[in-house]
């Protein structure tokens, strides 16, 4: 009887120590998850405003200046959203894995 309680208890405390980590790392992947989104609005939203002076600034110049700034601006717009898009889509990732 004594050797089936503590077969009992230690197959619980084994259970436990692996069940832990899983239901520990949920709020966790939650948060970076929001933190995540965050960022990529808070991105896509500078992107925007950095889109929108480059296109101020492309606009007191002419012919061929004017055309590659106007090509430049939107290069670094594509790319800081493809970085964000990027960035989420791991978060998100990530959060599934660890579900």
């Amino acid at each position: 009887m004594k050797t089936t309680s503590m077969l009992m208890t230690a197959a619980l405390a084994a259970g436990l120590t692996f069940a832990l980590p899983t239901l520990a790392a949920d709020p966790a992947a939650k948060s970076m998850l929001k933190q995540a989104e965050h960022s990529h609005d808070m991105a896509q939203k500078q992107a925007k405003a950095d889109e929108k002076s480059a296109d101020a600034q492309c606009g007191v110049k002419s012919g061929d200046a004017k055309g590659q700034c106007k090509k430049d601006a939107e290069a670094r717009y594509k790319k800081t959203m493809a970085d964000a898009d990027a960035a989420l889509e791991k978060a998100k990732a990530d959060y599934d894995a660890k579900k």
